[in-house]
Protein backbone atom coordinates (compact mmCIF):
# COMPACT_ATOMS: atom_id res chain seq x y z
CA UNK A 1 0.00 0.00 0.00
CA UNK A 2 1.45 3.41 -0.94
CA UNK A 3 0.05 4.90 2.55
CA UNK A 4 1.64 2.36 4.48
CA UNK A 5 4.75 2.81 7.01
CA UNK A 6 7.86 1.94 5.75
CA UNK A 7 9.72 -0.55 8.23
CA UNK A 8 13.39 -0.17 9.83
CA UNK A 9 14.64 -1.92 6.93
CA UNK A 10 12.57 -0.28 4.31
CA UNK A 11 13.58 3.66 5.65
CA UNK A 12 17.40 2.55 5.67
CA UNK A 13 16.87 0.79 2.34
CA UNK A 14 15.46 3.76 0.73
CA UNK A 15 18.15 6.40 1.98
CA UNK A 16 21.24 3.74 0.78
CA UNK A 17 19.48 4.28 -2.41
CA UNK A 18 18.61 7.79 -3.00
CA UNK A 19 22.69 7.91 -2.09
CA UNK A 20 23.61 5.47 -4.73
CA UNK A 21 21.23 7.66 -7.42
CA UNK A 22 22.87 11.03 -6.43
CA UNK A 23 26.69 9.56 -7.46
CA UNK A 24 25.35 8.38 -10.45
CA UNK A 25 23.55 11.69 -11.17
CA UNK A 26 26.43 13.70 -10.04
CA UNK A 27 29.10 11.69 -11.99
CA UNK A 28 31.04 10.12 -9.09
CA UNK A 29 31.89 6.26 -8.11
CA UNK A 30 30.94 5.00 -4.89
CA UNK A 31 31.07 1.77 -2.75
CA UNK A 32 27.75 0.83 -1.56
CA UNK A 33 28.47 -1.66 1.58
CA UNK A 34 25.65 -4.00 2.37
CA UNK A 35 26.08 -6.39 5.12
CA UNK A 36 24.49 -10.13 5.20
CA UNK A 37 20.64 -9.27 4.65
CA UNK A 38 20.72 -5.96 3.58
CA UNK A 39 19.41 -6.72 -0.42
CA UNK A 40 22.96 -6.17 -1.60
CA UNK A 41 21.29 -7.25 -5.27
CA UNK A 42 17.94 -5.38 -5.10
CA UNK A 43 20.21 -2.11 -4.84
CA UNK A 44 21.73 -2.83 -8.03
CA UNK A 45 19.05 -4.04 -10.06
CA UNK A 46 17.17 -0.59 -9.39
CA UNK A 47 20.00 1.52 -9.73
CA UNK A 48 20.56 -0.34 -13.55
CA UNK A 49 16.54 -0.55 -13.99
CA UNK A 50 16.52 3.52 -13.22
CA UNK A 51 19.59 3.81 -15.66
CA UNK A 52 17.86 1.84 -18.72
CA UNK A 53 14.68 3.98 -18.09
CA UNK A 54 16.53 7.56 -17.93
CA UNK A 55 19.41 6.96 -20.40
CA UNK A 56 19.03 3.94 -21.86
CA UNK A 57 18.23 5.25 -25.15
CA UNK A 58 21.18 7.40 -25.26
CA UNK A 59 23.65 4.78 -24.62
CA UNK A 60 22.67 2.17 -27.42
CA UNK A 61 22.62 5.36 -29.69
CA UNK A 62 26.12 6.11 -28.96
CA UNK A 63 27.04 2.26 -29.07
CA UNK A 64 27.69 2.34 -25.19
CA UNK A 65 26.82 0.42 -22.43
CA UNK A 66 26.40 0.03 -19.00
CA UNK A 67 28.75 -3.14 -17.56
CA UNK A 68 27.57 -4.88 -14.75
CA UNK A 69 30.06 -7.41 -13.48
CA UNK A 70 29.49 -10.42 -11.23
CA UNK A 71 31.45 -12.67 -9.24
CA UNK A 72 29.38 -16.17 -10.45
CA UNK A 73 27.09 -17.63 -13.45
CA UNK A 74 24.19 -17.65 -11.32
CA UNK A 75 24.59 -14.12 -10.11
CA UNK A 76 24.63 -13.06 -13.04
CA UNK A 77 21.60 -14.79 -14.63
CA UNK A 78 20.31 -13.33 -11.76
CA UNK A 79 20.78 -10.10 -12.91
CA UNK A 80 20.31 -10.47 -16.24
CA UNK A 81 16.94 -11.72 -15.86
CA UNK A 82 15.80 -8.90 -13.83
CA UNK A 83 16.63 -6.47 -15.96
CA UNK A 84 14.95 -8.75 -18.95
CA UNK A 85 18.49 -9.00 -20.70
CA UNK A 86 18.14 -5.00 -21.95
CA UNK A 87 20.40 -4.23 -24.78
CA UNK A 88 21.99 -1.21 -23.37
CA UNK A 89 23.02 -3.33 -19.83
CA UNK A 90 26.19 -6.00 -20.25
CA UNK A 91 25.63 -8.61 -17.57
CA UNK A 92 29.23 -10.80 -17.29
CA UNK A 93 31.14 -12.37 -14.79
CA UNK A 94 34.66 -10.84 -14.17
CA UNK A 95 36.50 -13.34 -16.87
CA UNK A 96 34.12 -13.04 -19.57
CA UNK A 97 33.71 -9.16 -19.33
CA UNK A 98 37.63 -8.78 -19.16
CA UNK A 99 38.09 -11.39 -22.37
CA UNK A 100 35.46 -9.85 -24.30
CA UNK A 101 37.68 -6.57 -23.98
CA UNK A 102 40.91 -8.40 -24.02
CA UNK A 103 40.55 -10.87 -27.24
CA UNK A 104 40.41 -7.34 -29.46
CA UNK A 105 44.41 -7.14 -28.60
CA UNK A 106 45.92 -10.32 -30.27
CA UNK A 107 49.43 -8.61 -30.40
CA UNK A 108 49.06 -7.58 -27.05
CA UNK A 109 48.50 -10.64 -25.66
CA UNK A 110 50.96 -12.62 -27.22
CA UNK A 111 53.63 -10.27 -25.85
CA UNK A 112 52.38 -10.78 -22.29
CA UNK A 113 52.56 -14.29 -22.94
CA UNK A 114 55.69 -13.97 -23.76
CA UNK A 115 56.73 -11.87 -20.62
CA UNK A 116 55.05 -14.63 -18.43
CA UNK A 117 58.33 -16.15 -16.62
CA UNK A 118 56.51 -18.85 -14.99
CA UNK A 119 55.49 -20.57 -18.03
CA UNK A 120 58.54 -19.89 -20.38
CA UNK A 121 58.76 -23.95 -20.22
CA UNK A 122 55.40 -24.74 -21.64
CA UNK A 123 55.62 -22.14 -24.74
CA UNK A 124 59.30 -23.49 -25.73
CA UNK A 125 57.69 -27.32 -25.35
CA UNK A 126 55.04 -25.60 -27.49
CA UNK A 127 57.12 -24.00 -30.01
CA UNK A 128 56.70 -20.47 -29.10
CA UNK A 129 54.35 -17.75 -28.72
CA UNK A 130 55.44 -16.31 -32.70
CA UNK A 131 51.76 -15.41 -34.37
CA UNK A 132 49.62 -18.18 -32.76
CA UNK A 133 46.35 -16.98 -31.70
CA UNK A 134 45.34 -16.21 -28.07
CA UNK A 135 42.41 -18.05 -27.27
CA UNK A 136 40.24 -18.59 -23.54
CA UNK A 137 38.23 -21.34 -22.92
CA UNK A 138 38.61 -24.40 -20.66
CA UNK A 139 40.77 -21.85 -18.51
CA UNK A 140 44.01 -24.04 -18.87
CA UNK A 141 47.23 -22.97 -19.99
CA UNK A 142 48.56 -24.88 -23.18
CA UNK A 143 50.82 -23.57 -26.45
CA UNK A 144 50.77 -26.04 -29.50
CA UNK A 145 50.90 -25.51 -33.28
CA UNK A 146 48.23 -22.95 -33.62
CA UNK A 147 47.30 -21.23 -30.79
CA UNK A 148 47.74 -20.60 -27.21
CA UNK A 149 44.89 -21.08 -24.48
CA UNK A 150 45.14 -18.95 -21.42
CA UNK A 151 44.03 -19.97 -17.79
CA UNK A 152 41.54 -18.51 -15.70
CA UNK A 153 43.86 -16.68 -13.46
CA UNK A 154 46.00 -14.67 -16.59
CA UNK A 155 42.58 -13.30 -17.48
CA UNK A 156 42.02 -10.99 -14.59
CA UNK A 157 45.81 -9.96 -14.65
CA UNK A 158 46.15 -9.44 -18.01
CA UNK A 159 43.23 -6.85 -18.06
CA UNK A 160 45.00 -4.82 -14.81
CA UNK A 161 48.15 -4.93 -16.96
CA UNK A 162 45.88 -2.94 -19.73
CA UNK A 163 44.74 -0.77 -17.45
CA UNK A 164 47.97 0.55 -17.05
CA UNK A 165 48.10 1.74 -20.21
CA UNK A 166 46.38 5.13 -21.04
CA UNK A 167 44.88 4.12 -24.09
CA UNK A 168 43.43 1.25 -22.85
CA UNK A 169 41.86 3.13 -20.22
CA UNK A 170 40.46 5.65 -22.29
CA UNK A 171 38.97 2.31 -24.47
CA UNK A 172 37.21 0.79 -21.90
CA UNK A 173 35.34 3.99 -20.61
CA UNK A 174 33.94 5.04 -23.72
CA UNK A 175 32.73 1.30 -24.36
CA UNK A 176 32.03 1.47 -21.14
CA UNK A 177 30.82 4.92 -19.30
CA UNK A 178 29.41 3.40 -16.16
CA UNK A 179 30.84 0.19 -14.24
CA UNK A 180 28.76 -1.87 -11.70
CA UNK A 181 30.63 -4.74 -9.43
CA UNK A 182 28.75 -7.25 -7.95
CA UNK A 183 30.81 -8.84 -4.68
CA UNK A 184 33.46 -5.92 -5.53
CA UNK A 185 35.37 -7.82 -2.01
CA UNK A 186 35.80 -10.87 -3.98
CA UNK A 187 36.55 -9.98 -7.49
CA UNK A 188 40.47 -10.12 -8.35
CA UNK A 189 42.83 -8.42 -6.35
CA UNK A 190 44.99 -7.26 -9.28
CA UNK A 191 41.78 -6.14 -11.25
CA UNK A 192 40.44 -3.83 -8.27
CA UNK A 193 43.70 -2.54 -7.61
CA UNK A 194 44.13 -1.44 -11.20
CA UNK A 195 41.34 0.44 -10.90
CA UNK A 196 41.99 1.98 -7.93
CA UNK A 197 44.97 3.20 -8.79
CA UNK A 198 44.41 4.40 -12.55
CA UNK A 199 41.23 5.74 -12.07
CA UNK A 200 40.06 6.34 -8.56
CA UNK A 201 42.95 8.23 -7.52
CA UNK A 202 43.52 9.58 -10.66
CA UNK A 203 39.56 10.93 -10.50
CA UNK A 204 38.66 9.92 -14.16
CA UNK A 205 37.43 7.26 -16.32
CA UNK A 206 34.58 5.67 -16.06
CA UNK A 207 31.79 6.52 -13.08
CA UNK A 208 32.22 2.98 -11.03
CA UNK A 209 29.88 1.20 -8.71
CA UNK A 210 31.27 -1.05 -6.26
CA UNK A 211 28.44 -3.42 -4.25
CA UNK A 212 29.37 -5.87 -1.66
CA UNK A 213 30.55 -6.35 1.96
CA UNK A 214 34.62 -5.89 2.32
CA UNK A 215 33.63 -7.83 5.12
CA UNK A 216 33.24 -10.95 3.80
CA UNK A 217 36.05 -10.93 1.41
CA UNK A 218 37.90 -14.22 0.13
CA UNK A 219 41.07 -11.88 0.27
CA UNK A 220 43.30 -11.59 2.76
CA UNK A 221 46.61 -9.14 3.76
CA UNK A 222 47.30 -6.06 3.26
CA UNK A 223 44.31 -5.52 0.76
CA UNK A 224 42.18 -3.05 2.39
CA UNK A 225 38.83 -2.92 0.50
CA UNK A 226 37.35 -0.40 2.78
CA UNK A 227 39.99 2.46 1.80
CA UNK A 228 39.22 2.70 -1.92
CA UNK A 229 39.19 6.70 -2.46
CA UNK A 230 35.33 6.73 -3.35
CA UNK A 231 32.36 7.59 -1.51
CA UNK A 232 31.21 5.15 0.71
CA UNK A 233 27.49 4.55 1.25
CA UNK A 234 26.56 1.85 4.21
CA UNK A 235 23.07 0.06 3.20
CA UNK A 236 22.06 -0.05 6.81
CA UNK A 237 18.90 -2.48 6.53
CA UNK A 238 18.40 -6.57 7.16
CA UNK A 239 15.71 -8.11 5.40
CA UNK A 240 16.65 -11.50 5.74
CA UNK A 241 17.28 -12.07 9.78
CA UNK A 242 15.16 -11.77 12.96
CA UNK A 243 15.76 -9.06 15.79
CA UNK A 244 18.26 -10.89 17.98
CA UNK A 245 20.52 -12.19 15.18
CA UNK A 246 20.31 -8.28 13.94
CA UNK A 247 21.36 -7.27 17.35
CA UNK A 248 24.27 -9.95 17.63
CA UNK A 249 25.31 -8.44 14.41
CA UNK A 250 25.43 -4.78 15.04
CA UNK A 251 27.73 -5.55 18.76
CA UNK A 252 29.74 -7.44 16.18
CA UNK A 253 29.65 -4.80 13.59
CA UNK A 254 28.84 -1.53 15.31
CA UNK A 255 30.29 0.65 12.22
CA UNK A 256 27.76 -0.83 9.93
CA UNK A 257 24.41 -0.75 12.06
CA UNK A 258 21.64 -2.91 10.34
CA UNK A 259 17.63 -2.04 11.42
CA UNK A 260 15.24 -4.92 11.05
CA UNK A 261 12.38 -5.53 8.46
CA UNK A 262 9.88 -7.06 11.37
CA UNK A 263 11.17 -5.61 15.14
CA UNK A 264 8.50 -8.23 16.62
CA UNK A 265 9.84 -11.42 14.69
CA UNK A 266 11.02 -14.36 17.20
CA UNK A 267 14.48 -16.22 17.07
CA UNK A 268 17.79 -16.76 18.38
CA UNK A 269 21.66 -17.07 17.98
CA UNK A 270 23.75 -19.07 20.24
CA UNK A 271 27.48 -19.99 20.31
CA UNK A 272 29.01 -23.32 21.80
CA UNK A 273 32.64 -23.92 21.74
CA UNK A 274 35.08 -25.99 22.60
CA UNK A 275 37.49 -24.64 25.45
CA UNK A 276 37.03 -27.05 28.37
CA UNK A 277 38.57 -29.71 25.91
CA UNK A 278 41.67 -31.32 27.36
CA UNK A 279 42.84 -33.41 25.03
CA UNK A 280 45.54 -33.16 22.38
CA UNK A 281 44.92 -30.36 20.43
CA UNK A 282 45.79 -29.78 16.29
CA UNK A 283 49.30 -28.22 15.31
CA UNK A 284 49.65 -28.25 11.52
CA UNK A 285 50.29 -25.53 9.00
CA UNK A 286 46.55 -25.14 8.50
CA UNK A 287 45.36 -26.02 11.70
CA UNK A 288 46.15 -24.77 15.07
CA UNK A 289 45.06 -25.45 18.22
CA UNK A 290 41.55 -26.73 17.31
CA UNK A 291 40.19 -30.15 17.56
CA UNK A 292 41.36 -33.46 15.96
CA UNK A 293 39.27 -33.99 13.09
CA UNK A 294 37.14 -37.22 14.94
CA UNK A 295 36.60 -35.09 18.11
CA UNK A 296 35.37 -31.77 16.31
CA UNK A 297 33.01 -34.44 14.31
CA UNK A 298 31.36 -36.43 17.39
CA UNK A 299 31.28 -32.94 19.06
CA UNK A 300 29.32 -31.40 15.99
CA UNK A 301 27.09 -34.77 15.75
CA UNK A 302 25.86 -34.41 19.52
CA UNK A 303 25.20 -30.75 19.22
CA UNK A 304 23.18 -31.44 15.68
CA UNK A 305 21.36 -33.96 17.99
CA UNK A 306 20.62 -31.52 20.69
CA UNK A 307 19.18 -29.04 18.33
CA UNK A 308 17.39 -31.98 16.23
CA UNK A 309 15.80 -32.67 20.09
CA UNK A 310 14.60 -28.71 20.61
CA UNK A 311 12.87 -28.81 17.33
CA UNK A 312 15.38 -28.05 14.73
CA UNK A 313 13.98 -29.50 11.39
CA UNK A 314 17.76 -30.09 10.28
CA UNK A 315 16.36 -31.20 6.70
CA UNK A 316 18.47 -29.29 3.95
CA UNK A 317 15.65 -27.57 2.96
CA UNK A 318 15.27 -25.97 5.94
CA UNK A 319 18.95 -25.74 7.73
CA UNK A 320 22.31 -24.91 6.33
CA UNK A 321 25.83 -25.90 7.69
CA UNK A 322 28.12 -23.72 6.62
CA UNK A 323 32.06 -24.52 6.57
CA UNK A 324 34.05 -21.38 6.62
CA UNK A 325 36.55 -23.62 4.33
CA UNK A 326 36.76 -26.41 1.78
CA UNK A 327 39.68 -28.35 3.71
CA UNK A 328 37.49 -28.11 6.86
CA UNK A 329 34.35 -29.10 4.85
CA UNK A 330 35.85 -31.74 2.75
CA UNK A 331 37.32 -33.61 5.83
CA UNK A 332 33.51 -33.42 7.24
CA UNK A 333 32.07 -34.70 4.04
CA UNK A 334 34.94 -37.19 3.27
CA UNK A 335 36.83 -36.16 0.53
CA UNK A 336 39.99 -34.56 2.01
CA UNK A 337 42.49 -36.50 0.02
CA UNK A 338 41.22 -34.37 -3.10
CA UNK A 339 41.92 -30.91 -1.66
CA UNK A 340 45.29 -31.45 -0.70
CA UNK A 341 46.45 -32.50 -4.79
CA UNK A 342 45.00 -28.92 -5.82
CA UNK A 343 45.83 -25.92 -5.06
CA UNK A 344 42.54 -23.84 -6.12
CA UNK A 345 39.40 -24.87 -4.77
CA UNK A 346 37.66 -24.08 -7.93
CA UNK A 347 39.73 -26.91 -9.55
CA UNK A 348 36.86 -29.48 -7.67
CA UNK A 349 34.50 -27.50 -6.03
CA UNK A 350 33.75 -25.71 -9.53
CA UNK A 351 34.82 -28.67 -11.81
CA UNK A 352 37.68 -27.36 -13.24
CA UNK A 353 39.61 -30.42 -13.24
CA UNK A 354 38.77 -32.73 -16.40
CA UNK A 355 39.00 -35.53 -14.62
CA UNK A 356 36.72 -34.46 -12.25
CA UNK A 357 34.62 -32.75 -14.01
CA UNK A 358 33.95 -36.36 -16.23
CA UNK A 359 33.46 -38.19 -13.35
CA UNK A 360 30.44 -35.54 -11.97
CA UNK A 361 28.76 -34.94 -15.55
CA UNK A 362 29.22 -38.49 -17.09
CA UNK A 363 30.07 -41.55 -14.79
CA UNK A 364 28.45 -41.10 -11.83
CA UNK A 365 25.01 -39.73 -13.50
CA UNK A 366 25.58 -42.92 -15.74
CA UNK A 367 25.65 -44.59 -12.40
CA UNK A 368 22.74 -43.67 -10.69
CA UNK A 369 20.64 -44.04 -13.64
CA UNK A 370 21.89 -47.71 -14.01
CA UNK A 371 20.91 -48.26 -10.27
CA UNK A 372 17.39 -47.05 -10.89
CA UNK A 373 16.69 -48.88 -14.21
CA UNK A 374 16.58 -45.55 -16.27
CA UNK A 375 18.89 -47.46 -19.42
CA UNK A 376 17.41 -45.02 -21.63
CA UNK A 377 19.02 -42.16 -19.62
CA UNK A 378 22.47 -43.79 -18.54
CA UNK A 379 22.26 -44.14 -22.42
CA UNK A 380 21.47 -40.54 -23.33
CA UNK A 381 24.93 -39.53 -20.49
CA UNK A 382 27.09 -41.69 -22.44
CA UNK A 383 26.30 -39.72 -25.71
CA UNK A 384 25.78 -42.80 -28.18
CA UNK A 385 23.52 -45.69 -29.12
CA UNK A 386 24.52 -49.17 -27.56
CA UNK A 387 25.55 -51.50 -29.84
CA UNK A 388 23.36 -54.60 -27.96
CA UNK A 389 21.86 -57.20 -30.89
CA UNK A 390 22.37 -59.78 -29.05
CA UNK A 391 21.76 -60.91 -25.29
CA UNK A 392 25.81 -61.31 -24.97
CA UNK A 393 25.64 -58.01 -25.81
CA UNK A 394 23.81 -57.40 -22.84
CA UNK A 395 25.51 -59.54 -20.17
CA UNK A 396 28.19 -57.84 -21.22
CA UNK A 397 26.95 -54.24 -20.44
CA UNK A 398 25.61 -55.62 -17.40
CA UNK A 399 29.07 -57.14 -16.42
CA UNK A 400 30.76 -53.50 -17.20
CA UNK A 401 28.56 -51.56 -15.23
CA UNK A 402 27.98 -54.03 -11.97
CA UNK A 403 32.53 -53.97 -11.93
CA UNK A 404 32.05 -49.98 -12.61
CA UNK A 405 30.12 -50.13 -9.34
CA UNK A 406 32.34 -52.11 -7.57
CA UNK A 407 35.59 -50.16 -8.43
CA UNK A 408 33.22 -46.72 -7.36
CA UNK A 409 32.83 -48.11 -4.18
CA UNK A 410 35.97 -50.06 -3.89
CA UNK A 411 38.22 -49.01 -5.67
CA UNK A 412 41.02 -45.90 -6.42
CA UNK A 413 40.53 -43.36 -8.76
CA UNK A 414 42.87 -45.16 -11.02
CA UNK A 415 40.93 -48.48 -11.17
CA UNK A 416 38.06 -46.69 -12.41
CA UNK A 417 39.90 -45.19 -15.32
CA UNK A 418 41.69 -48.32 -16.31
CA UNK A 419 38.28 -49.92 -16.24
CA UNK A 420 36.73 -47.42 -18.28
CA UNK A 421 39.79 -47.55 -20.53
CA UNK A 422 39.70 -51.05 -21.63
CA UNK A 423 35.17 -51.36 -21.91
CA UNK A 424 34.54 -47.61 -22.89
CA UNK A 425 31.23 -47.82 -21.21
CA UNK A 426 31.42 -44.70 -21.01
CA UNK A 427 34.55 -43.62 -23.00
CA UNK A 428 36.75 -41.27 -21.48
CA UNK A 429 36.61 -37.80 -22.09
CA UNK A 430 39.45 -36.69 -24.65
CA UNK A 431 41.16 -34.30 -22.36
CA UNK A 432 41.41 -36.78 -19.49
CA UNK A 433 42.67 -39.68 -22.13
CA UNK A 434 45.36 -37.19 -23.05
CA UNK A 435 46.19 -37.07 -19.80
CA UNK A 436 46.03 -41.04 -19.14
CA UNK A 437 48.60 -41.16 -22.58
CA UNK A 438 50.80 -38.65 -21.33
CA UNK A 439 51.16 -41.03 -17.89
CA UNK A 440 51.67 -43.96 -20.22
CA UNK A 441 54.36 -42.69 -22.01
CA UNK A 442 56.41 -42.18 -18.84
CA UNK A 443 56.66 -46.00 -18.25
CA UNK A 444 56.26 -45.29 -15.05
CA UNK A 445 59.27 -42.85 -14.32
CA UNK A 446 58.18 -39.54 -12.55
CA UNK A 447 56.49 -36.72 -13.39
CA UNK A 448 58.52 -34.25 -14.30
CA UNK A 449 58.20 -31.24 -11.74
CA UNK A 450 57.21 -28.42 -14.66
CA UNK A 451 54.49 -31.07 -15.53
CA UNK A 452 52.42 -29.95 -13.06
CA UNK A 453 48.62 -30.87 -14.11
CA UNK A 454 49.81 -34.39 -15.07
CA UNK A 455 51.41 -34.59 -11.39
CA UNK A 456 47.88 -33.43 -10.03
CA UNK A 457 46.66 -36.34 -12.39
CA UNK A 458 48.90 -39.02 -11.43
CA UNK A 459 48.57 -37.82 -7.43
CA UNK A 460 44.32 -37.85 -8.23
CA UNK A 461 44.91 -41.74 -9.63
CA UNK A 462 45.90 -42.94 -6.11
CA UNK A 463 42.51 -41.19 -4.23
CA UNK A 464 39.67 -43.57 -3.08
CA UNK A 465 37.17 -43.29 -5.50
CA UNK A 466 34.64 -43.09 -2.99
CA UNK A 467 35.75 -39.42 -2.16
CA UNK A 468 34.83 -38.43 -5.67
CA UNK A 469 31.34 -39.83 -5.16
CA UNK A 470 31.14 -37.69 -1.61
CA UNK A 471 32.56 -34.61 -3.69
CA UNK A 472 29.89 -34.87 -6.27
CA UNK A 473 27.10 -35.47 -3.46
CA UNK A 474 28.40 -32.09 -2.02
CA UNK A 475 28.72 -29.93 -5.50
CA UNK A 476 24.85 -31.30 -6.28
CA UNK A 477 23.74 -29.94 -3.35
CA UNK A 478 22.88 -33.34 -1.83
CA UNK A 479 23.96 -32.56 1.47
CA UNK A 480 23.08 -29.51 4.21
CA UNK A 481 26.74 -28.59 3.97
CA UNK A 482 28.34 -25.54 1.97
CA UNK A 483 30.62 -23.17 2.01
CA UNK A 484 29.56 -19.80 2.93
CA UNK A 485 30.41 -18.21 -0.62
CA UNK A 486 28.47 -21.17 -2.45
CA UNK A 487 24.94 -20.13 -0.05
CA UNK A 488 25.34 -15.95 -0.57
CA UNK A 489 21.89 -14.89 -0.63
CA UNK A 490 20.15 -17.72 -0.17
CA UNK A 491 17.84 -17.39 3.10
CA UNK A 492 17.16 -20.82 5.63
CA UNK A 493 15.25 -21.57 8.28
CA UNK A 494 18.01 -22.31 10.07
CA UNK A 495 22.03 -22.28 10.07
CA UNK A 496 24.95 -23.58 11.57
CA UNK A 497 28.11 -22.05 11.22
CA UNK A 498 31.15 -23.73 12.04
CA UNK A 499 34.41 -21.72 13.10
CA UNK A 500 38.02 -24.03 13.38
CA UNK A 501 41.00 -23.94 12.42
CA UNK A 502 41.71 -22.65 15.81
CA UNK A 503 40.91 -19.45 15.34
CA UNK A 504 41.64 -17.41 18.38
CA UNK A 505 42.02 -20.57 19.98
CA UNK A 506 39.00 -21.42 19.90
CA UNK A 507 36.88 -24.06 17.75
CA UNK A 508 33.12 -23.31 18.33
CA UNK A 509 29.65 -23.97 16.65
CA UNK A 510 27.23 -20.44 15.87
CA UNK A 511 23.70 -21.57 15.39
CA UNK A 512 20.90 -19.04 14.86
CA UNK A 513 17.15 -20.38 14.23
CA UNK A 514 13.32 -19.23 14.77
Amino acid sequence: MSGAKLTPAETAAAEAQAKVNACLDKGRSFRLEAGAGAGKTYSLVQALKRLIAERGPALMHAGQKVACITFTEVAREEIAQEIEQHPAILVETIHAFSWAFLSQFQKILRGLVEAMNDRQDKIALGGGVGSKLVEYSLGFFGVDDERITLAHDDIPKFMAKLLGETKFRRLLAQQYPIIFIDEYQDTDQDFMEALSEHYFKAGEGPVIGLFGDHWQTIYRGDFDLADFPIEGIDKGSNFRSVPAIVNMLNRLRPELPQHVSDPDAVGEARFFHANTYQGQRTNTAHSKNDLPDDVGREYRAALLGQLEAEGWDLSREKTKILMLTHSALATEQGYSSITTIFKRSEAFAKKEDPTLAFFADTVEPMSRAYGLGRYGEMFRLMGEAPAIRSHADKLSWQQSMQTLDKLRLGGTVGNVLDHLKQTQRPRLAERVMRREDELARLQGAPVPEEETSLHRHSQLRAVPYDEVIKLVRFVEGGTPMATQHSVKGAQFENVVVILGGGWKGLSGISCAGP
